[in-house]
């Protein structure tokens, strides 16, 4: 089971996502992309998540579920 962020719900502020540094396999980042409103998105790099789902618990947005 992969975690899936919900963008709607996401803040997106990649100097502030506390679920960014809780993985401890680094394998989520803040991507800036100023095509967006947000401008910026966080991803998940799949090969190195290993489905912990500390994102999940750490999410302040309550935007990432695991499916």
């Amino acid at each position: 089971m992969k975690p899936v962020l919900n963008e709607e719900k996401c803040p997106a502020m990649g100097d502030y996502c506390p679920a960014i540094p809780a993985c401890t396999e680094s394998a989520m980042s803040y991507v800036v992309d100023k095509s967006i409103r947000k401008g910026g998105r966080i991803v998940f790099d799949y090969e190195k998540c290993n489905e912990c789902g500390i994102c999940v618990t750490k999410c302040c947005g309550a935007a990432i579920d695991i499916n």
